[in-house]
């Protein structure tokens, strides 16, 4: 997002850009609390998760470097209900989220590709709940493993069952169980919490069609720029 703004919103932001270590599990941004930055990755992966009273909780979006972390301090809501946690090590930039707001105020580019995120995001959120209500586990787990993959750029993911259990809203035992068959017919690999793909046409036919649905979408508004970087198509 950031190598797609014109040279003179770039300069803009990137005086004010910390680059940041961002270790896995750790909180972006947390419920009812101001978001006081905004993380865009250079590497790693982000998600969103409902949180109950009790603490449990369940993954309900996901994003890489395609987006960033923080968006409704965009929109004028200085915090939100959901905790933002990176799932996966990485690395990216911090910035004050005042000053990114003062550059979507603005209009142009920088606010159309935060508009087709915020839809993207709307469409992952949408179709998990139905795929949390109505898809089996192994089912889910399928589509799930390929989305952090794709939102990733990489086959290979840092993720325990107990983490897995929790993104997916499920008992850790049920994801161990998943797992073991989904490695048993060699479509992943699983050892000490790797989990590599390793047939992604057989896992992509597994997963249900929210995968699909979801992925159209990314498909459509992102494209691929030189160097397979990601570019959105606006």
């Amino acid at each position: 997002m950031l190598a797609q703004l014109p040279d003179a919103d770039y300069e803009a932001l990137a005086r004010h850009l910390v680059p940041v270590d961002l270790p896995l599990e750790k909180a972006l941004s947390q419920p009812n609390r101001p978001i006081e930055y905004i993380y865009f990755l250079n590497s790693g992966l982000i998600s969103t998760d409902a949180i109950t009273v009790k603490g449990e909780s369940v993954e309900v979006g996901l994003i890489g470097r395609e987006g960033f972390s923080g968006l409704p301090a965009l929109l004028n809501q200085p915090q939100m209900s959901h905790v933002v946690i990176m799932q996966g090590n990485g690395d990216g930039f911090r910035i004050r989220a005042s000053i990114v707001r003062e550059l979507f105020l603005k209009g142009g580019l920088f606010q159309q590709m935060v508009h087709a995120f915020a839809y993207l995001q709307l469409v992952q959120v949408s179709q998990s709940v139905l795929c949390n209500r109505m898809h089996p586990v192994e089912h889910r787990l399928a589509r799930w493993l390929l989305a952090s993959a794709d939102r990733q750029e990489s086959e290979a993911m840092n993720l325990t069952h107990e983490f897995l259990a929790q993104m997916l809203g499920v008992q850790r035992s049920t994801v161990t169980v998943a797992a073991g068959d989904l490695q048993r017919q060699e479509m992943i690999e699983y050892s000490r919490g790797k989990i590599e793909i390793l047939d992604r046409p057989k896992l992509t036919a597994l997963a249900c069609e929210c995968y699909g649905i979801v992925q159209s979408s990314y498909s459509r508004i992102l494209g691929r720029g030189p160097n397979d970087s990601i570019h959105y198509v606006l």
